[in-house]
């Protein structure tokens, strides 16, 4: 259940919103969360024992010379003048920065806050029970105890450890979770900085799971190169048995960005410019009243670096001579910097130390990342593959005639990855005979690419266990002996390369159920069927299906350049048809449909014969598909006069799910299409829609919902060049039958669900989880 919040006491995550002291609401939460401590306890918290650093203008740190000298190589350079942002938090810059959190203008907070509450059950189900939750600048933990409350619900218990440089924010952090957090939450604080304070974590807790939160989009405060230095140490700090909960503000509209940095009521401003004064207090510099008022605050958007820039300008300049500062007049010094980030530079960011992406939960702007160390990454990724086999009760089933039966892809997981990270090392017969699926051509399957032969007989189902649990065993060994350290890229390669067999297997498990309902149906009537295992079958609704049809709209998009594919240097592990970027355009305005085509939408070009009108169809295709008997979708059943739909997990009647995207081949998407005069829209069409705003916010599904088809042929961007590490990954599907696909499917993994990835199936190849829409 939700965590209750005590009824003398608001909700930090309604109070900002509800008063309308945008300076002192936290400040009345925090006084009244400390009245309401001393109630229950009958001590006066340590929060009221004020210390120097509470009472005092001036930092107990800002008499080191090593801040002295901090502060003077940056200002004393000749170019690119900066102040490290940390100098941006003395007191006032805590308070002030406090009080912008509660601006109408600054979202980052409230839509951090707002994803936490949307998402927290599902986020906590990716925390193991027992681990120990250890977050990075804990403040005063606030935000944190929505997080708690939802794992003290699902597991009875939470173990907590806050690290902040502030003692006075870690007892303020206590007290705040005594009192927010509901049921048996143990609390450890410790006054160190992130990495040295992880380091004593794992001294104290040597063989604990760890979930270290990062909150607040701090990573965005520091450059990609310190950023993903400050990554590898929180790697070196625990070595093992690590995630990481890492929250991220996500690049966005330029006025958006603007609002939040330059807000009206300058907060913003007295807070960079307190920065200033700070460093330039530490120097024993205090700035006179017209030294403060000739500075100028700044802000600019840096769209290249994707990143938000704050400055202060000298019109007049400003000498600090006892330290060499000559800051010339017209000059800007650089005081912080607000990376905003994408899917794609989050996973560079983290893959290049060994953080692998295991699930993340987005709004429209800001992120939350799971993040598990190579171990735990390929660990839980196994558990997954394991789970979809023990839903599979006869292994030898074959439910796609293209495709191996089942029991070669638990081997073939193995084997590939065996292959490629033991490359130097000989291989055996089995890792042979399970290195490579088959995809042989639909319309010729005599014609298919290079394979091992397919055995007379497959090992039998316990071989085949004994051979995988060998093979994950002889991988685990080899990465905590430190074998592949400083090679992250072949553990994602082999990652990505199970993740996307794991939704190869969750299609073909749909055509099983389809089999297995099937077979069912033939011996009872629908009547007779549990209700858990179908909906109930209501009569559909004519009207409600035209009117879904009615919401589909064409949407304009204006002719204009398109880059295809990625760069490297600012993505993390791609395959190789994802890269060298590629600059085109479409050449003229299209227009697009608002939506996917539906179940409904597709139901009625079928109960119109659709698949009878030979005018609609390639000449090739309508053949194959008259020749094998398909009349409707391969994910639907008919039965008794009634189409029923079957998705990885369930089976409906079709207009319990009518306005669901229909999932098709190419060929039954371009009948389709032809049928209402339209088209399947291009690759650089479908990039089209997601560059151009509006049509970004008023084209729906494009990312998410199904693999998205596009007319394009599977072919590499100019300047392709085969990966060394599988040269015939893509290079053997440049054939003219493969075709571009976009977007995902509802069981891509989330590493696999970023821009630039290109998935590619023959346009006949009717059993992927692939939808799409009208162009013309």
């Amino acid at each position: 259940m939700p965590p209750v919040w005590d009824a003398e006491v608001p909700s930090p995550y309604e109070y900002g919103r509800q008063s309308g002291e945008l300076l002192d609401s936290i400040a009345d939460l925090k006084s009244q969360l400390q009245s309401k401590y001393v109630e229950q306890n009958g001590v006066v918290s340590s929060l009221n024992e004020q210390s120097q650093h509470e009472n005092g203008t001036t930092d107990p740190d800002d008499n080191d010379i090593g801040l002295q000298e901090i502060i003077v190589d940056g200002l004393c350079r000749t170019s690119d003048k900066e102040v490290p942002y940390r100098f941006l938090y003395d007191d006032r810059g805590s308070e002030l920065y406090e009080s912008i959190t509660q601006l109408e203008e600054y979202y980052p907070f409230r839509a951090e806050i707002d994803l936490l509450n949307e998402f927290v059950e599902d986020i906590t189900n990716h925390i193991p029970d027992g681990s120990l939750i250890v977050e990075l600048g804990c403040g005063s933990a606030v935000k944190t105890a929505h997080l708690l409350n939802a794992l003290v619900a699902r597991h009875g218990r939470c173990r907590f450890v806050g690290i902040d440089v502030s003692e006075s924010f870690l007892n303020e952090a206590r007290c705040n979770l005594m009192l927010l957090v509901q049921g048996h939450l143990t609390v450890d604080l410790v006054p160190a900085d992130y990495i040295g304070g992880l380091a004593q974590v794992r001294a104290k807790y040597p063989n604990e799971s760890l979930c270290v939160v990062w909150l607040g989009s701090g990573v965005g405060n520091v450059s990609q190169k310190d950023a993903i230095h400050f990554f590898g140490d929180i790697l070196d700090a625990v070595k093992s048995r690590c995630r990481l909960f890492l929250c991220t503000d996500m690049w966005k509209k330029e006025e958006i960005l603007r609002d939040a940095y330059q807000d009206k009521h300058g907060v913003t401003e007295a807070f960079i410019r307190n920065g200033m004064s700070h460093a330039l207090r530490i120097l024993g510099h205090e700035a006179s009243t017209a030294e403060e008022l000739s500075s100028v605050y700044e802000v600019d958007i840096n769209k290249q670096l994707k990143q938000v820039e704050m400055y202060l300008r000298f019109p007049q300049g400003l000498a600090v001579p006892e330290h060499g500062i000559h800051i010339r007049p017209g000059e800007r010094v650089l005081m912080e910097i607000s990376r905003k980030f994408t899917r794609e530079s989050i996973q560079k960011m983290t893959e290049n130390v060994g953080f692998h992406l295991q699930s993340a939960w987005h709004n429209q702007t800001y992120g939350c990342q799971m993040l598990l160390d190579e171990a735990e990454a390929i660990t839980q990724c196994w558990q997954d593959t394991d789970v979809l086999f023990e839903g599979i009760l006869d292994w030898s089933l074959k439910p796609i005639d293209t495709r191996h039966p089942f029991c070669f892809y638990y081997g073939h997981l193995a084997a590939f990855a065996k292959l490629k990270l033991f490359a130097d090392e000989p291989a055996e017969d089995i890792d042979i005979m399970f290195s490579r699926g088959m995809d042989p051509l639909i319309l010729d399957p005599s014609q298919c690419h290079s394979r091992p032969e397919t055995p007379a007989e497959w090992p039998s189902r316990d071989q085949i266990v004994a051979y995988v649990s060998a093979t994950r065993k002889k991988i685990l060994k080899a990465l905590h002996a430190g074998q592949f350290k400083g090679n992250h890229k072949l553990i994602t390669f082999a990652l990505e390369h199970e993740r996307m067999h794991q939704e190869t297997l969750s299609y073909m498990m749909t055509q099983d159920r389809k089999a297995a309902f099937e077979k069912t149906m033939a011996a009872v009537t629908a009547a007779q069927l549990p209700p858990t295992h179908i909906s109930s079958i209501d009569p559909p609704s004519t009207m409600s299906i035209i009117n879904a049809l009615a919401k589909s709209k064409m949407v304009t998009i204006e002719a204009g350049p398109v880059v295809l594919g990625s760069d490297p240097k600012e993505t993390g592990f791609m395959w190789d048809n994802e890269y060298p970027q590629f600059c085109t355009s479409t050449s003229s305005t299209f227009w697009v449909s608002s939506r996917p085509v539906s179940v409904g939408d597709f139901h009625r070009f079928v109960k119109e014969g659709g698949y009878e009108n030979e005018k609609l169809w390639d000449a090739e295709d309508f053949a194959h598909f008259q020749e094998k008997g398909y009349k409707y979708p391969a994910t639907w059943s008919l039965v008794e006069k009634e189409f029923f739909v079957h998705e990885f997990q369930s089976t409906n009647h079709w207009s319990k799910v009518a306005n669901q995207p229909v999932f098709v081949s190419l060929s039954e998407a371009e009948a389709f299409c032809k049928w209402l005069g339209c088209r399947v829209f291009s690759e650089a069409e479908y990039q089209r829609v997601l560059d151009v705003d509006p049509a970004a916010e008023l084209v729906l599904q494009m990312r998410a919902g199904g693999y998205e088809w596009t007319s394009t042929p599977f072919q590499g961007f100019p300047g392709f060049e085969p990966m060394s590490e599988y040269p015939e990954y893509s290079a053997d599907f440049f054939d003219g039958k493969h075709f571009v696909l976009k977007g995902s499917s509802p069981v891509t993994h989330p590493s696999l669900k970023r821009d630039s990835f290109r998935n590619y199936y023959q346009k006949q190849y009717r059993y992927a989880f692939a939808k799409f829409r009208c162009c013309r």
